[in-house]
């Protein structure tokens, strides 16, 4: 062999992919089956081709020794998947909404998913694929109807707190007002992040074929971390900073959840109660920028418990002799929540913002029994729509209600 033709081969040589090496020893074929292509003159691509098509090391040979690669079978265009659906925009105002996907046998959402790959819903199985390590397979763990409109609703409502909040128009506040506004907003910055942080590490476990749950679970992780950025942007844009950090024995113990009611159910006392923070944000804010930012958190918020209210409610309908558990879990989150309302850290910088500064601190106090009255109603009345109710809430939690 000439100086040349050695090179020329081993350019050849050098221009196989390993991965298509590799496919090629899966399908049987003989080493230098794929030089002995590429030297009657057939390209790398109908190569590939061949591999794509899972031909074999035999028929390679047998085309080879012809003079003919095989051509592609295209087996992918005859799986026995619903063809012909043409999905419609029910609301063209909207647009195509993915509650408009679920036409045919697409719109099959079964209450166990048994497959425990990423196949997407509706799509023919690969005869082998690898697991992925899901664990949550059944629907009424997870799931609520509500997931789907909220996810486009989720989408549309999008705001950018750098843009969208009046960031100039800020003007300085008395050093006690501003400390306090700095604590809340440390402490809610720190909520947030951390439950965004929970919501992620579960959402892989999560079976694929409940697809619209886990895309509306991530634009609520992406809320959170939006709350998380713009109330720490808040601290840190008016001559403040960032103040002690928050009790953490809240998120630890929703941390330490074991399956995902409980989670859920633990992170349902605090969301509740942040969403009436959230809603009556006037009553805290010292300025349009903060109300803004109350109202548009307040908003995201409500989202968030609509589903955690709708789930909770398609659970108990489900596993109606699994009731009487979930009240282990609401003790958790109850207890956490008393505890933490009874911290200096919490509960001072709210009642300065409420009773005008910190003079007025006894005042404060006052009407922040008052509010925190209004957010365990509002959470006795969240769990009631989710035909729920507490018959042993938590004691410190119940005095409010007695005041």
């Amino acid at each position: 062999m000439s100086t040349s033709e050695a090179l020329a081969k081993a350019q050849v040589v050098a221009e196989v992919p390993q991965e298509a090496r590799d496919k090629a020893r899966q399908l049987g074929w003989e080493d230098g089956l794929i030089e002995s292509a590429l030297a009657k003159g057939f390209s790398l691509q109908e190569v590939w081709q061949a591999l794509r098509g899972n031909v074999t090391g035999d028929q390679a040979k047998q085309f080879l020794a012809g003079g003919q690669m095989v051509r592609p079978e295209f087996k992918w265009m005859k799986v026995p998947t619903e063809w012909g659906i043409k999905a419609r925009a029910s609301d063209p105002e909207l647009g195509l909404a993915i509650g408009d996907l679920n036409v045919g046998t697409y719109g099959d959402i079964p209450d166990v998913w048994y497959n425990r790959t990423e196949i997407a819903r509706g799509s023919y199985p690969n005869p082998v694929n690898e697991d992925m390590g899901y664990t949550i397979f059944e629907k009424a763990i997870v799931w609520a109807d509500c997931c789907v409109p909220l996810y486009e609703e989720a989408i549309r409502d999008r705001w950018i707190s750098a843009t969208d909040l009046p960031w100039a128009s800020l003007e300085p506040l008395a050093d006690d007002i501003e400390r306090a506004v700095c604590q809340v907003m440390t402490e809610q910055s720190d909520r947030a992040y951390f439950e965004g942080a929970l919501l992620s590490g579960w959402l892989p476990e999560i079976s694929y074929g409940y697809l619209e749950l886990k895309l509306f679970l991530s634009t609520v992780i992406y809320d959170v971390a939006r709350h998380a950025e713009a109330f720490r942007k808040r601290a840190l844009a008016n001559g403040g900073g960032l103040g002690l950090q928050a009790p953490t024995d809240y998120m630890r113990s929703a941390q330490e959840a074991r399956s995902y009611p409980e989670l859920i159910n633990i992170l349902f006392v605090q969301d509740s109660t942040l969403l009436t923070l959230f809603k009556n944000g006037e009553l805290f804010a010292q300025n349009q920028l903060e109300r803004d930012l109350y109202a548009l958190c307040a908003k995201d918020r409500q989202r968030m418990m609509d589903y955690q209210v709708e789930r909770l409610k398609h659970y108990l309908f489900k596993h109606p002799e699994r009731r009487e558990e979930q009240n282990l879990y609401f003790n958790k989150g109850e207890n956490r929540l008393a505890k933490d309302w009874t911290d200096p850290v919490v509960n001072e910088p709210l009642a300065i913002l409420l009773g005008g500064g910190k003079g007025n601190i006894d005042e404060g106090m006052k009407k922040l029994r008052a509010f925190r009255k209004l957010q365990v109603q509002d959470y006795v009345d969240a769990l009631a729509k989710a035909t729920f109710y507490r018959t042993n809430l938590n004691g410190r939690l119940a005095e409010y209600l007695a005041d």
